[in-house]
């Protein structure tokens, strides 16, 4: 149908679709977010949602947008906008986004050349209206929909220990297995219809089981399972949610997922690590969901083969806990996103992690970072007091927008790249410096040396801290101002940084002023200015105070 949602909220779904891939129907999340656009405006925001991607390769970001557009396969309009972002700069993708988000929407019932667009403009529109619709009630919780429900009372079927074959009602079953035994790979399932809770599988599997049954119509499927377990999913279609219940320990399997299901882990009783083998996508870039709802204490999600990953953190039904804790490991994985309500602490592992995106977070975020690679990476913090740990001698560099509220950055001196910590009375502390593992410096130009700084964006003197430490003990120097002021004259970055150097003496680190910005340099053992050194940037701030920073 032809555009019905505009303004502020057309901005925030288009935004929400293309980077998040679903609507978030968390109406904070929609308040909160038309709020800032209407303060800020629609390209700033845009901005800031998109800078997370900036590290990725234009051929990806193009193919990213388009897909989430609905505008694949189309090579040619794929190698334009690769183009169009190596032009405009990748800094700016979230407003290259929003604007063909925009174009797209007015392209419903073209003609001429443009006419090709059309079918997939009505699609776009119709799930920018369906979106909205429900994001911006506060009753909704949850993603949109605009599939029908069938009315009516569904029934309650219960499986046999043999082979079963049973077909639903037209409404909403629930299908129990709830025995070991019971669910068996010669069991064929179909649900009839759809009634406003999909049709339902419970199932519970003894340890070692391996079963692949014939689903079909089986919207949601919950698996408790025992150690060393495999759900196989390939014979099996219209699944839209499989989940690992109430597991004990151990390790499952879960093979063949269709790429639309949400999978994850629920209401955990102990530490599982569960495994997911997705089908084969016809666009490796298409992105999967995971879900972690209520999942305590040593639980992992380990997806070895998806790019592209959309994880949401959110409740179980296990009240007390109110905080999802388990590891995340991708070894494929470049792009992942972080949503949900409720807090999560995870530490996330893969070798080719570009981005981690946790913008739309409404819930505390404890999040490290472990990898096995020399990816650069960009991380994005949520809405509220997060926690972000990158430590890893790989070198791995990171650019880290620590997001809103009081944040906690810790960050290794080889990975530590850019950190921007937003609004609240941030932490950031930087480990390893002056050391053999930490990121060099460049010492060729003035240039070469702005480039291997450590760019430090919206810190406030006397709301803000710096924590800094180096390998070796390591004091403030205490210059004269006459000192300071003669480094703050140099001519160039370079010679006030070599000028700091001499002033500070071995193991000792000195903040300066030079042109608007305040820089601490922190020296090894020499007392000259050498590319072990590391140098700190607070941009634009034009002072500190002594508090506002400590050296170990």
């Amino acid at each position: 149908m032809p555009v019905q949602v505009f303004g502020a909220d057309a901005t925030f779904a288009i935004l929400n679709r293309v980077f998040y891939e679903q609507q978030p129907l968390f109406y904070e999340t929609y308040i909160h977010t038309v709020a800032k656009i209407g303060a800020e405006g629609a390209h700033a925001v845009a901005r800031g949602l998109g800078e997370g991607y900036a590290p990725m390769h234009e051929a990806r970001l193009s193919a990213m947008l388009l897909e989430k557009l609905g505008l694949l396969p189309h090579p040619a309009l794929q190698g334009e906008l690769a183009n169009y972002l190596a032009a405009v700069g990748k800094a700016n993708v979230g407003i290259v986004a929003l604007q063909l988000g925009q174009i797209l929407s007015g392209l419903e019932g073209a003609t001429g050349e443009l006419a090709i667009y059309s079918a997939a403009a009505a699609r776009w529109n119709d799930e920018l209206a369906a979106s909205h619709a429900l994001s911006s009630n506060p009753s909704n919780k949850g993603y949109a929909t605009v599939e029908p429900f069938n009315n009516g009372q569904g029934a309650t079927l219960e499986l046999t220990s043999g082979p079963d074959m049973l077909r639903g009602t037209l409404y909403g079953d629930v299908f129990l297995a709830q025995s070991p035994g019971l669910l068996g790979s010669a069991d064929v399932i179909e649900g009839g219809g759809r009634g406003m809770a999909g049709n339902v599988l419970l199932a519970t599997l003894a340890g070692g089981d391996q079963v692949v049954p014939t689903l079909s119509n089986i919207e949601s499927v919950y698996i408790t399972a025992g150690a060393g377990t495999h759900f196989g999913a390939e014979k099996s279609t219209g699944i839209k949610q499989l989940m690992l219940d109430a597991a004990t320990g151990g390790s499952a399997l879960f093979t063949g997922v269709g790429r639309d299901a949400k999978v994850g882990i629920q209401n955990s009783l102990g530490g599982t690590a569960l495994t997911v083998h997705f089908k084969a996508p016809w666009d490796k870039l298409a992105p999967v969901a995971l879900a972690l709802a209520d999942a305590t204490g040593a639980d992992e999600i380990i997806v070895p083969d998806v790019v592209n990953l959309r994880i949401a953190s959110m409740a179980g039904s296990v009240v007390a806990t109110t905080v999802n804790s388990a590891r995340i490991t991708v070894a494929a994985a470049e792009e992942i996103v972080l949503t949900g309500n409720q807090a999560l602490t995870t530490t996330v592992t893969g070798a080719h992690v570009e981005v981690i995106n946790a913008g739309s977070m409404q819930a505390a975020l404890d999040l490290a970072f472990a990898t096995t690679g020399a990816t650069p990476i960009g991380i994005i913090g949520g809405q509220v007091a997060d926690r972000i740990t990158v430590n890893d001698a790989s070198g791995g560099r990171a650019a880290i927008d620590a997001g809103e509220g009081a944040d906690l950055v810790t960050i290794g001196a080889r990975n530590a790249h850019s950190i921007t910590l937003g609004k609240g009375a941030d932490v950031l502390a930087i480990t390893g410096l002056a050391s053999p593992g930490s990121w060099a410096l460049g010492l060729d130009s003035a240039a070469t040396l702005g480039r291997s700084v450590v760019e430090v964006t919206d810190f406030v003197s006397g709301v803000d801290q710096i924590r800094l430490s180096a390998t070796t003990a390591t004091a403030k120097a205490t210059p004269g101002s006459a000192q300071l002021a003669a480094i703050s004259a140099s001519s160039s970055l370079l010679e006030a940084a070599a000028l700091a150097a001499g002033t500070a003496g071995a193991h000792k680190a000195i903040a300066f002023r030079y042109g608007a910005d305040t820089y601490i340099l922190v020296n090894d053992a020499t007392a000259a200015l050498g590319a072990r050194d590391s140098l700190v940037k607070l941009t634009g701030v034009p002072a500190v105070a002594d508090a506002d920073w400590t050296m170990a």
